[in-house]
């Protein structure tokens, strides 16, 4: 580029209005087709493996089927960590992958380390499911579903087969998952007395329905010269025709109807919701990734109306909806924009106090703004709350470049020459400045794309978002600010002179300063390395965090039922729990449930508070979390915005004992840390378990094997599995037919000890005579990590203290400094994004220094000037620390981000001064004078842009609007840093300067004689 580019579009302004007219456009365009999110798009690579086995314990799950499948996933490339939790019945398995993994490749061979080890696997599990989690399918909407006249399970068939489908046939929802709710089964009850009597088992009555209730394919035939597909129909949509079901028993047969009730009813489900204590079945509804948040509610807002008007009778309550902080966090970014464009042309008024430069500078905010939507389309990127958050926080610095344009030329004008000629000439005079500073930006922000793990996906979109729009005010300021300049600005003889006798005080007291700091250069070296000092201090003195804490308007509550929790036990629980969080004035909606993925003692209150409440969602938290502990027989625990504890200490190691001696000494220390409260062991202590052990001769003498009296105790109790269990066909309807005992005698030790086994002469014999059966107690949840148990101790944090303070405390425990032989700690969760985060700003941060360093080296042609302006870089730690301190701001994701921008910012208060005192010394004014006449010369652009700068992001700071937790952090970062820099850099910047050309001047002459001089004749034209 070169810089006569400003004199270029001030000739020849149709083609320069054209463009910005063009990318005016085009910029509105891209912005109403841009979609409105929550997040960016986010690469998840986790692969997910699940695995059922009706009615296994999780030991025997663990040992059958988690294990062999960790020890197949160990030989997949790429893999970083590999973590699975084991509950009755069910496995699942999350393989996260590096994340420059192709993760179709890394699904594909999951599911091939899969299928090797599937011959591993106890015959009567469920095929496995492999499929890869997406962030973006996180449910965003929770509908709860209530209906007058219908039954549990009618609601649920509505609900699957009708409201379902609605909704997945709207563009962009991506998955429907009922909550609750009950499962149309045809239900064979046994009764034991008939059973014993007869000599009947459960697995035969089950085999029986299955072989004789199915459809089969029975081959081809050729009747008549025309061939036929032939077909065994033996499924019965009759439930009457059951009952005439004959089992073979030893020679003889049994109907089935002799030892069973046979009715059409619900299945007995392993879950539950209620809705202010009242029974409901409820949706979530997912979305695609690629569409808005604010799109796909409106439609399935539009489905729901529909259905309720085809349906009288059916209403949808809404519970959870995302949806709503995005909107309002959309329109509070829009409103925070406006507001700071304000504010900015407001401080470029009164210090310019020419309403026609005014606008000319006001005009570069929203002419880089627009277009910087069209790089956004471009890129695929969303308006979500990370671009929002750039835009919001670059507003300040758009009209930065434009300022010092207009301001250099006013200077001119103010000298006595023309509009147009001091605009050709003054545009490009200060062009390398306005090209280094941006370029100096964009080298800050670039590497945050490159942050590794989960943070830098997130802020990839902030980073690239905030250079392009740099990049647009660059080409504003060097082709549409210098047009404007020179045809809308009026010449000299046409203003009023306007005295400025309060600038001129300001501006004696600051020239006594600076020389008495060039006088005593040491010195204020020494006094600029106290500053440095007092900086780290308070950088050590900020409280560390991960991310601030958020005020969504709803908040999660973990329960855990006590070991052996029946399902009675948890409605009672629960439905105490609804009853005293609705007694709270803040709360208006209560919505819980229990049993999902299979565990009856465990499930999730949703509690929704009203709009208009005078507290925070974080200070109800403080306040409902001790009258929670009242409730009996349950742990009530408070969970953070995303479902997850605020502190988890987790431990691992292979010795199961070991692992829990460890974790309760860590439990009963932690009850001592100052910074958390209600310290809770996770996985729930062991639960009873029912065990039935062979007894090996007289089981060998009857030939009964452990699978047997499995499958007898199985089928008894729960039913088969459901690959097992025969069907009921009903139009388009498969029903399974469920055999098991009545609850009653379910819950009757004596009628289970007396179930019949088959033996080898094909009579059957008493369980009890083959088998002893004891009660034990056994875990209830099995979670492991790296192929290993895990055991974790889960808090809350007190009000007032970070993540940091609390793992500082917990790192100090003497029990975590003398962990038994075999035990670790796992970096788990927001511990180890916290480490990784700090770890990948630190990268990124060294690279933006690097990067800009090289910008600088070769925008100045040498390496000394960059060196001062990088020198000027910490001044900015002062203020920034000290703002987050008197604000009471923790050091985290915004905030480092805010410090990251501040490299950029304090960059260009160097780089306006240093430019100016070069160019005065290629002129020859001596290197003392020159740094005077920079001081002079860019005090007043500096001091004006960095105030516009502060008041663009001013609504930030002031913490406006939804969403603001987030937000201000780094912009009172920003703004504390900005004024420190200012301040500091008017005066040191001269002082470094001095010192480090005064190196350069001793340096020079010696390096020279290791260089061969260029001799008369080098430059002449190459001939051959």
């Amino acid at each position: 580029m070169s810089f006569q580019i400003s004199a270029w579009s001030i000739r020849n302004p149709i083609p320069v209005v054209s463009l910005f007219i063009l990318l005016t456009i085009a910029g509105i365009v891209a912005y109403v087709g841009l979609p409105i999110k929550q997040f960016p798009n986010v690469t998840v690579p986790i692969v997910q493996v699940t695995v059922t086995q009706s009615g296994a314990a999780p030991s025997e799950m663990e040992n059958q089927i988690t294990r062999p499948i960790e020890n197949a996933l160990s030989t997949v490339s790429g893999v970083k960590h590999v973590s699975s939790t084991v509950v009755l019945g069910s496995s699942v398995t999350n393989v996260q992958f590096e994340l420059h993994n192709d993760m179709q490749k890394a699904t594909d061979d999951v599911r091939t380390a899969v299928e090797r080890t599937r011959v591993q696997l106890p015959p009567g599990i469920d095929p496995p499911l492999v499929q890869r989690l997406d962030i973006d399918n996180a449910p965003i909407l929770t509908y709860a579903v209530s209906a007058t006249g219908m039954s549990g399970a009618d609601l649920s068939r509505f609900v699957d087969k009708v409201a379902a489908r609605a909704f997945q046939a709207q563009d962009g929802v991506a998955q429907v998952i009922r909550i609750g709710g009950a499962t149309r089964e045809i239900n064979v009850i046994l009764d034991p007395q008939r059973m014993a009597a007869l000599g009947v088992t459960p697995p035969q009555i089950n085999n029986a329905l299955f072989a004789f209730n199915t459809d089969e394919a029975g081959g081809r035939a050729g009747v008549g010269q025309v061939e036929q597909t032939i077909r065994v129909l033996g499924a019965t949509n009759d439930v009457d025709r059951l009952r005439n079901v004959t089992i073979p028993v030893a020679g003889r047969y049994v109907r089935l109807s002799d030892v069973a009730e046979i009715g059409d009813g619900e299945s007995e489900e392993r879950s539950f919701a209620r809705l202010d204590g009242r029974p409901v079945t409820a949706v979530q509804i997912s979305k695609t990734s690629d569409v808005s948040d604010i799109s796909v509610e409106d439609k399935v807002i539009a489905t729901i109306e529909q259905l309720e008007a085809e349906n009288p009778g059916i209403k949808f309550t809404r519970l959870v909806s995302t949806v709503d902080s995005t909107r309002r966090t959309f329109a509070s970014t829009q409103h925070v924009l406006v507001e700071g464009i304000f504010l900015a042309v407001l401080i470029v008024f009164l210090f310019l106090r020419n309403w026609r430069a005014t606008i000319i500078a006001a005009v570069a905010m929203p002419l880089s703004l627009i277009p910087t939507f069209v790089f956004m389309a471009a890129m695929g990127f969303s308006l979500n709350s990370i671009t929002l958050l750039a835009l919001t926080l670059v507003i300040g610095i758009l009209v930065d470049d434009a300022i010092v344009e207009v301001e250099n030329i006013e200077k001119r004008i103010e000298a006595g020459e023309s509009p147009y000629r001091a605009a050709l000439i003054g545009a490009d005079a200060i062009g390398l400045a306005v090209i280094a500073t941006t370029f100096t930006i964009v080298a800050v922000f670039a590497p945050v794309s490159l942050i590794p793990g989960q943070a830098g996906q997130f802020f990839r979109e902030f980073g690239l978002t905030v250079a392009a729009a740099v990049l647009f005010s660059l080409v504003v300021a060097r082709l549409l600010t210098p047009l404007m300049a020179a045809y809308f600005l009026t010449p000299l003889h046409d203003r009023k002179h306007r005295p400025d006798k309060e600038h001129s005080a300001i501006y004696v007291r600051y020239t006594r300063i600076l020389d008495w700091m060039l006088a005593r250069r040491w010195t204020a070296m020494a006094l600029g390395a106290g500053i440095l000092a007092v900086s780290f201090l308070m950088a050590a003195a900020t409280p560390v965090g991960f991310q601030p804490i958020s005020n969504p308007g709803y908040l999660y509550i973990a329960v855990q039922g006590a070991p052996g929790a029946t399902r009675a036990d948890m409605e009672q629980s629960v439905g105490q729990a609804t009853r005293l969080l609705l007694k709270e004035p803040v709360v208006d909606t209560v919505f819980a449930q229990v049993g999902s993925g299979g565990d009856m003692g465990a499930g999730t209150i949703t509690v929704l508070l009203k709009h208009d409440r005078d507290i925070t969602t974080d200070e109800f938290r403080q306040v409902i979390g001790p009258k929670l502990r009242d409730v009996p027989d349950v742990r009530l625990s408070n969970q953070g915005t995303f479902g997850s504890a605020a502190v988890n200490i987790v431990l691992s190691g292979e010795d199961g004992q070991a692992l829990e001696r460890a974790q309760n000494a860590l439990l009963r220390q932690m009850r001592g840390v100052k910074s958390i409260s209600d310290p809770r062991p996770s996985p729930p202590p062991a639960g009873p378990e029912l065990i039935v052990t062979p007894r090996p001769a007289e089981a060998a003498r009857l030939n009964v094997d452990s699978r047997t009296l499995a499958q007898v105790l199985r089928v008894a109790t729960i039913g088969d599995i459901d690959a097992n269990v025969a069907k009921l066909s009903d139009g388009d309807e498969r029903v399974p037919i469920r055999v098991r005992l009545p609850e009653g005698s379910r819950q009757n030790l004596s009628v289970i000890s007396g179930l019949r086994v088959p033996t080898l002469d094909g009579n059957t014999t008493p369980l009890s005579a083959v088998a002893d059966i004891t009660f034990q107690a056994g875990p209830g949840k099995i979670i492991r990590y790296d192929r290993e148990r895990r055991v974790s101790v889960e808090a809350d944090l007190v009000s007032g203290r970070t993540l940091g303070q609390a793992l500082e405390e917990i790192a100090a425990l003497p029990v975590m400094k003398n962990l038994p032989k075999g035990v670790k700690e796992a970096r788990e969760g927001d511990s180890e994004a916290l480490q990784e985060l700090f770890g990948g700003f630190m990268i990124a941060i060294a690279a933006g220094i690097g990067l800009t360093f090289s910008v600088l080296v070769l925008l100045f042609k040498g390496y000394f000037k960059p060196a001062v302006i990088l020198a000027a870089l910490p001044l900015s730690l002062l203020g920034a620390f000290a703002t987050l301190l008197i604000f009471g701001k923790t050091l985290d994701l915004p905030a480092l981000i805010g410090l990251l921008m501040l490299l950029g910012l304090c960059a260009k208060n160097s780089i306006l001064l240093v430019e100016f005192a070069i160019e005065d010394e290629r002129r020859g004014v001596p290197m003392g004078e020159a740094l005077r006449n920079s001081c002079r010369e860019r005090a007043r652009p500096i001091v004006m842009t960095t105030v516009a700068m502060a008041a663009g992001m001013l609504p930030t700071a002031l913490g406006l609007g939804e969403g603001a937790e987030f937000r201000q952090p780094m912009a009172l970062a920003v703004i504390g840093g900005l004024i420190s820099s200012t301040a500091l850099s008017l005066i040191f910047v001269p002082v470094i300067y001095e010192i480090v050309d005064g190196f350069e001047r001793w340096l020079s002459p010696k390096a020279a004689r290791l260089v061969t001089p260029r001799q008369p004749g080098d430059e002449d034209p190459v001939t051959t």
